[in-house]
């Protein structure tokens, strides 16, 4: 079990990061992400046409029309603004999370981040 005090700290950590720039920015395009009608389409059909291509590869069929739709998609996808800007919030948000992790490493001599950057 979890020691008392070990669990505040932890609890006052995950608060102070819920006050950072980059945590708030992160929900900021998260919602705009949801919001916009065109890139939840065009992640819903992604999502299938990527189920069938992974289901059709177990089965021993390689499908090269659908690998091309998966690419046109994903091209599509990534010049999508609300969607690059979601990925790049959520990229920096994890690079402070690292940051805290390597801190947390470094005090306690154990590399708990090791397995991040495999």
């Amino acid at each position: 079990m979890l020691d008392e005090n070990i669990k505040a700290k932890a609890m006052e950590l995950a608060e102070s990061i819920r006050e950072l720039e980059e945590y708030r920015e992160f929900l900021e395009m998260e919602r705009k992400l949801k919001e916009d009608e065109i890139a939840q389409e065009m992640l819903t059909e992604f999502q299938q046409k990527q189920q069938d291509f992974v289901t059709k590869q177990l089965s021993g069929e390689f499908d090269q029309q659908l690998l091309g739709e998966l690419t046109e998609l994903q091209s599509k996808l990534n010049a999508r603004e609300s969607v690059v800007q979601f990925i790049e919030s959520y990229n920096r948000l994890l690079s402070v999370i690292g940051e805290i992790v390597d801190l947390i490493s470094e005090k306690i001599e154990l590399d708990i981040g090791e397995i991040y950057r495999r």
